[in-house]
């Protein structure tokens, strides 16, 4: 009986969110909260497929000879033809029983790509059991989806390995599998995904990205420390996405300038993070004026996206907390809500750290400290 646990993290922006969907540069890091998938074979008399997402409220049987003669037969489209193929999932799913949008789009997703990942690597299709917990909320721009995907993505490709007496082994070749899967399954859930998520889900670290170009990890990146501020305003990445598209097709002159400099801020940030890996790790005049650089930077993308309309009344107040503390903080991912965060000077004590947090907790936010960089999608043996 096959069993093993697969993981990925969630990942968060730091510069350059919204025009990375328009060939602009973007930074984003790992986070060390993750999305985890427990997979396990049933046995075959069972004849199900059993899926648990209690992050979602979901749980489902269905029927594993239901799900053969609906997929394996000539009026499937191929994986390849993506419109026609997610609309046959989508035919599918529509016949399991979901409550919300959410649980409507995790079965799709889920299907998208354990039914293209079984015909593409011919696995054979037996009973199992997925259960999947995750660190990070829903629809808060800390790449749930995306690391679901990974995950699910990764999860599939190792049960063809193992089915073959193999391994999967995450090198270069495999990790980019993992993440053109994960991509266009980000597709179903946000229309015209930037790449971003799915990349940082799949390779970790801290990342330059750039749409259509290979992702340039930057090697010894030092990790810093961040609040992650929930402002629990629920908000649709697609929707933010699509508003701004509407924007810049009716006022390209004011829209498109703007795209720029947020391309500019991403640049000038990349230089300085890159300039702190030479920085030695105790207090310095030069690591001092580096954070002040990366905190200005910070409040000219928060400014220039709230230009853009994709703000958020919560957000603004976060990031006027922040500068009473002497900091600095921004939206990231889609904004309209969602997450903010606060980036700490490697100087900032416990005590302000506390302070800030009580008075963020105080205005019914949610505060997480937490590091940046780190690992990318993992196989676990259970």
């Amino acid at each position: 009986m096959i069993e093993f646990r697969v993981s990925a993290p969630g990942k968060i922006i730091l510069y350059g969110e919204h025009a990375v969907v328009y060939g602009k540069t973007a930074v984003a890091a790992s986070l060390d909260l993750r999305t985890i998938l427990d997979y396990k074979d049933l046995p075959d008399n069972s004849e199900l497929i059993v899926l648990s997402m209690p992050k979602i409220r979901l749980l489902v049987n269905i029927s594993l000879p239901q799900v053969y003669q609906y997929f394996y037969n000539d009026k499937c489209p191929s994986y390849d033809d993506h419109e026609n193929y997610h609309r046959y999932i989508e035919t599918f799913v529509a016949k399991i029983e979901h409550n919300n949008l959410q649980q409507k789009l995790a079965l799709e997703a889920f299907f998208y790509l354990y039914i293209g990942i079984c015909k593409t690597e011919n696995i054979i299709i037996k009973p199992f059991q997925i259960v999947i917990e995750t660190a990070l909320a829903v629809s808060s721009g800390l790449g749930s989806s995306a690391s679901f995907a990974v995950c699910i993505a990764t999860c599939f490709l190792n049960l063809s390995k193992l089915q073959k007496q193999e391994k999967l082994n995450l090198n270069i070749h495999e990790l980019d599998k993992i993440s053109m899967y994960a991509l266009n399954c980000e597709k179903i859930m946000h229309g015209t995904p930037s790449g971003i998520d799915n990349s940082i889900c799949t390779y970790g670290s801290i990342i330059e990205f750039k749409k259509g170009e290979k992702l340039e990890p930057i090697i010894a990146a030092k990790g810093m420390r961040v609040l992650l501020v929930d402002t629990r305003v629920q908000r649709s990445t697609r929707a933010l996405v699509e508003n701004i598209a509407r924007l810049k097709l009716k006022y390209p002159g004011i829209i498109t300038p703007i795209l720029e400099s947020i391309d500019s801020v991403a640049k000038e940030a990349l230089v300085v993070i890159k300039e702190i890996r030479n920085l030695p790790d105790q207090p310095t005049d030069s690591l001092d004026e580096a954070y002040k650089q990366l905190m200005i930077l910070m409040n000219v993308n928060q400014g220039l996206l709230a230009t853009c309309q994709v703000s958020h009344p919560s957000l603004d107040r976060i990031c006027a907390e922040a500068t009473n503390y002497g900091l600095a903080a921004k939206l990231t991912g889609a904004g309209g809500g969602g997450y903010a965060y606060v980036l700490l000077h490697p100087n900032t004590t416990t005590e302000t750290i506390t302070s800030i947090t009580k008075k963020l907790i105080a205005n019914g936010y949610l505060v997480t400290l937490t590091r940046l960089g780190g690992a990318g999608v993992q196989i676990h043996d259970t």
